[in-house]
Formats: C-alpha cells, structure tokens, sequence
C-alpha cells in the first residue's frame, strides 16, 4: 500500500539523486530507504529511478511522479497549518449578533482590536434585540451575542465587558438643555420615549427601574426610540431618552446630552454564548473581548 512515508522518502532520493545522502537528510540509515523505494516501484508497477555504480536518474516516470509527490506533500503541509490555525481560533468564521447600542462604541473597538490579532478570521456581525438572541444562539444561527442588559437563559454563559453610565437625551429646545448636568427627577414632568419592552425587556426594566430609584415613574411615550432616531426626528419629539454614554458618539444634530447626578444606574454590556460551545474563534474573540475594556471596567 502507498502511503505518505514513501512519497517523503522519494522526493528526497529524487531532489538529491544519492542513497547516501538522501538517508542522511531522512535521518535513517540506507538500506531501509532502498527497500522502500523498491517497495514505492512495485506498488506502481514501475521503475521510477535508474541505478548505477555511479548515480541515480530519475525515469520518465519517476519525473512525472515527482510532480505529483510534491504537490501532495505541500497540501498535506498546507491542510496541518490551517487545521493547527483553526484549533487556536486564527481563520474561520464568527457571527455575531450586537444590540444597538453597542453599534457606536463597544462592537467597533471589539472588531478592530479582533482584526488585528484575527485578520484570518471572517467576522459578520447582524443588530438584533435582545429579545432574539437567546433563541438564535440555540439553534445556532449566531455564535455569540454582544448585548446590552442581556436577557438571561439557564443555558447560555454571560461574561460583562463594560459598564456605562446613562445619560439623557434631550432636545437642544428642552429648557434644560444648557445645564450639561442635571438630576433624574428634574425630568420627572417630561415623556419618555423608549422602545416596546418585550423587544428587550431586562434593558427596559432597567431604564425605568433608574427613573424609579429616583423618585418618580415615567411616563412612557408612544414613539419608538430607535425609529425616532433612526429617521432623524428624535430632537423633534417633545420627550427625553435614557441611553449608555457611547451612544452620544454619533448623536443626530437637535440633540443634546445630559450627565445624570448623584449615585445612577450603569448599563452593563455582555458577551453572551452557548454553555456548551466549544468554537476556538469564539474563545479567541471572547479574550480579546477581555482586554478591550479592562482599563474602563477597573475606574469604572
């Protein structure tokens, strides 16, 4: 039978057309190297080398065979580093679901900081609400989950990233808009638009548990915040938001943020992934995912 020790064992004779010298290179002694070629000729039914007293030639056939005996020793190479590659997380793919607001600061500064050490790795990234995720991690459509206030499942596993302050959203015409800091309660009197809770109910209770600590229960607008922003009239609505800090970023023009004083919820951001994943580039995202925000989460 052929087998691969005899195609190492030809390209050496071949490559340096010697018995002596080829057995030094294989780091075996002579006379096993000769058996095997001999061996190699039978399985073909060919001679692949011509021997004299005083050197080796390659035949016709043992040319054309050495074309293909390198080439296949080269894919076998190639396939060993890209399935060792693969095992360490260094190419393949990674889908990623984000919440939105992980859209302005901490998914960009995730993928780069990826990239960079995981250029091989294909990442594809898809906004989702929170509410989605636990379900498309479980069937598999997703490998892992950067969510905002995730919504938690028995068998899914939760690491926090960062930690943020909130912040409110204001029209620059709101009567606070000049102050740059305010207390919560000051907003006690005004609307607030938010987003349907069974879309991300843990994120939800989480804003109106904030306004709750804080003296007073929201009132609740009709208008969805996303649509709002997204479409640009979010400064045009007669109501305020709370929101993570990073989402300020990129905020549409007619608006205006407010710090929140004294002792206020922070919104915490998770990895979040299957229990019984074993993918080596989701545990290689999930390390980089670690150090990106350590500096944050230690002065936080």
């Amino acid at each position: 039978m052929l087998e691969l020790r005899h195609l190492r064992y030809f390209v050496a004779v071949a490559e340096e057309l010697n018995f002596s010298r080829a057995a030094e290179r294989l780091h075996m002694a002579q006379p096993p190297l000769s058996v095997a070629i001999r061996q190699l000729e039978q399985e073909l039914g060919t001679p692949l080398l011509t021997r004299t007293t005083r050197d080796v030639k390659l035949t016709d056939a043992g040319s054309t065979f050495l074309d293909g005996a390198r080439a296949t020793l080269a894919e076998l190479d190639r396939s060993v580093v890209e399935a060792r590659r693969a095992s360490s997380g260094q190419v393949g793919r990674l889908r990623v679901a984000f919440s939105w607001g992980a859209r302005f600061v901490t998914l960009p500064q995730l993928g780069q900081a990826f990239r960079s050490v995981y250029p091989d790795v294909e990442l594809l990234t898809e906004e989702m609400w929170n509410s989605r995720m636990s379900s498309a991690l479980r069937s598999g459509l997703i490998d892992l989950a950067v969510s905002l206030c995730p919504e938690v499942s028995a068998e899914l596993a939760y690491e926090t990233i960062r930690s943020e302050r909130l912040v409110a959203l204001v029209s620059d015409g709101h009567p606070l808009a000049d102050e740059g800091e305010i207390a919560l309660d000051e907003l006690s009197d005004d609307g607030f638009v938010m987003f349907p809770r069974e879309f991300a109910p843990r994120l939800y209770e989480t804003l109106v548990g904030t306004c709750r600590r804080a003296g007073f229960e929201p009132t609740v607008r009709g208008e969805s915040f996303h649509t709002s922003w997204e479409t640009g009239v979010l400064a045009d609505v007669a109501a305020v938001s709370l929101v993570p800090e990073s989402v300020t970023r990129e905020m549409p023009a007619g608006l205006v943020s407010l710090e929140l004083k004294g002792l206020v919820d922070r919104a915490d951001t998770a990895l979040v992934a299957r229990k019984d994943d074993a993918s080596a580039t989701a545990a290689a995202f999930r390390e980089v995912a670690r150090t990106v925000f350590a500096a944050e989460r230690l002065s936080s």
